[in-house]
């Protein structure tokens, strides 16, 4: 039979705390200097529409920002809903995208597509309309300001959806697939700027 001393197994047990104990507060400081992107983000249904503002911060300058927002061609590589995406230039500062995907929350999802006009004013604003697609209207805006050591992006949207879509979508839904994308994309600005 096996038996520790008591002295052993106290400092075993002391050892054992000490090392959970110091590794509790290293995954707590971990997560602590893990800062969401997402400062806020309000979802307001009203009837069939919905409305949201998201406010946003990326640690990267205004430049790695912008270039991420308007790469609507390798979007599809880190936007996780996304399937194609493609981006036509029709004139100067406007690009015709077209988009494919599956929105997914929970138990549910839906396919999606979408032709938005995008306006470009270069650095500051990126303003998209559906032309065709998933939604019966969607309009969005993005706004980017330099601040401090990086950039604030703030995201206003409306949409009405159609078919599927207004069966499925729920705030919580938009709430979801918003918070869902722009994690991936700040996450790909982040990965850029190293």
């Amino acid at each position: 039979m096996f038996t520790i001393n008591s002295r052993v197994r106290s400092r075993f047990s002391t050892t054992l705390t000490l090392g959970l104990l110091g590794a509790l507060i290293l995954a707590s400081g971990v997560g602590a200097a893990v800062e969401s992107p997402i400062r806020s983000i309000e979802v307001v249904q009203d009837s069939d529409r919905y409305r949201a503002d998201v406010v946003m911060f990326a640690p990267v300058p205004l430049n790695v920002a912008w270039d991420v927002l308007t790469d609507f061609d390798h979007m599809a590589k880190w936007v996780p809903n996304l399937r194609e995406s493609k981006g036509t230039v029709t004139e100067p500062n406007t690009v015709m995208v077209e988009q494919q995907g599956v929105a997914k929350f929970g138990f549910f999802s839906f396919p999606y597509s979408s032709v938005r006009k995008m306006q470009l004013n270069p650095q500051k604003t990126v303003k998209a309309t559906q032309i065709e697609g998933s939604m019966k209207q969607l309009e969005s805006l993005m706004t980017l300001t330099s601040d401090g050591n990086g950039t604030r992006l703030n995201y206003h949207l409306e949409m009405v959806p159609a078919g599927l879509a207004s069966a499925v979508l729920s705030k919580d839904f938009v709430q979801n697939e918003l918070t869902e994308q722009f994690k991936a994309i700040i996450g790909e600005m982040m990965r850029r700027n190293r």
